[in-house]
C-alpha cells in the first residue's frame, strides 16, 4: 500500500515507473533475507533517515494532494519508536 502511495505520488508529477508495484514487491521477495538500512540503523542506536526517507514522501504527497494513509500510520509508528530509542534527531 506504501508502494502505491508513493507511486501514484510520483505519477502525479510526470513519473512513468517502467515496473509496477507487484514486480517491485516480487524483486524485492527474490533478493532473500536482509535488513533495510533504517531497521540496522535502529538495531545499532544510529540516528535513522526518517525523513528524508518517508517524510519527504509524505510532504510530496501533500503538496500534490495525494492521499498517504499508509505511509503517515507507518511513519507515525517508526518515528516513536526511534524517538522511544534514541534515534530520532528532531
Amino acid at each position: 500500500t506504501m508502494m502505491l502511495e508513493a507511486q501514484a505520488i510520483g505519477e502525479s508529477l510526470g513519473v512513468r515507473f517502467p515496473i509496477n508495484v507487484d514486480r517491485r514487491i516480487k524483486g524485492a521477495g527474490d533478493v532473500g533475507e536482509h535488513k533495510t538500512s533504517m531497521l540496522q540503523d535502529l538495531e545499532r542506536g544510529r540516528p535513522m533517515e526518517i525523513d528524508a526517507l518517508v517524510t519527504a514522501v509524505q510532504e510530496l504527497g501533500r503538496l500534490t494532494g495525494q492521499p498517504t494513509p499508509a505511509i503517515d500510520n507507518v511513519l507515525a509508528l517508526v518515528r516513536r519508536l526511534a524517538i522511544e530509542r534514541g534515534c530520532y534527531l528532531t
